[in-house]
């Protein structure tokens, strides 16, 4: 598909110029050989730990004006689309001793409504920008992650859940019910050949990554429902006809929101 000016721009920003990042680490794999690693360049990092697989993302630093509405919640669902459940979290935050007290607060009524303890992390009292980092750890529920690079040709483009946007006491029950149906889909078994949340670059940013990865083109339809450009950190999907009925049952049945935009060609 021919890409405008404007999201080039924006892709190059958020995708293609970190490739020289990809290159310089390239062969960090070799040490640990992971299941998703340098090479894998997708949201989360997965390793073999004992019997266990663990998805693991850091992000930010994040303002304060996000970690007071939902900073956890954007960090998590890099763990949560690769197929996985988070266990807990880890902190790095900075600021004077207010600011630092406000962003714990909120990051605390985040953990305690998701279920995603904070069990450590770092904190710098300095008289600067008020910010925060944050890792989550997971563990992989099914036998192989859900990639970024596996989209097929024939594949539909789907979003799953509503934008989490708004308050703090709007966007927990909007990443409640997307996180809620998301296990379902994989608890029933539903193959979905590649995933990503749509966060930094938008949904342009994010189907061009999809697809460029998976060396497919796409098509999208003439209007999509949101903003092309924006965070909107719900999931978007590529799956099959067949794929996408079974979740559309399910988002219909927990009232979550669902939008064909386009298809893999």
């Amino acid at each position: 598909m021919k890409i405008s000016n404007e999201y080039q721009k924006l892709i190059e920003k958020h995708v293609t110029a970190l490739d020289w990042l990809h290159s310089e680490l390239m062969g960090m794999d070799s040490l640990i050989e992971p299941i998703m690693g340098i090479k894998s360049w997708d949201d989360s990092v997965i390793i073999k730990f004992g019997n266990k697989k663990l998805v693991i993302s850091v992000d930010g630093p994040y303002s304060k004006r996000l970690v007071m509405k939902s900073a956890l919640i954007h960090a998590s669902t890099d763990v949560v689309v690769k197929g996985a459940k988070p266990l807990f979290a880890l902190d790095a935050v900075i600021g004077n001793r207010d600011e630092i007290k406000e962003m714990i607060e909120s990051l605390k009524r985040q953990s305690l409504a998701m279920k995603i303890p904070i069990l450590g992390g770092n904190t710098m009292f300095e008289d600067s920008e008020p910010k925060c980092s944050l890792t989550v750890v997971g563990e992989l529920l099914l036998e192989e992650p859900i990639r970024d690079c596996n989209a097929e040709k024939g594949d539909l483009l789907v979003l799953i859940g509503e934008p989490i946007w708004g308050t703090q006491e709007e966007r927990i029950p909007k990443a409640k019910n997307l996180f809620g149906v998301w296990f379902e889909i994989l608890e029933k078994g539903i193959k979905i050949h590649a995933a990503k949340d749509v966060t930094k670059g938008g949904l342009i940013s994010t189907v061009y990554e999809i697809c460029e990865k998976s060396e497919v083109d796409f098509e999208l339809e003439r209007e999509t429902p949101f903003s092309m450009t924006r965070n909107l950190d719900n999931f978007l999907v590529s799956v099959s006809e067949r794929g996408y009925e079974k979740i559309l049952k399910i988002c219909e049945k927990r009232n979550c929101e669902i939008h064909r935009i386009g298809n893999v060609k």
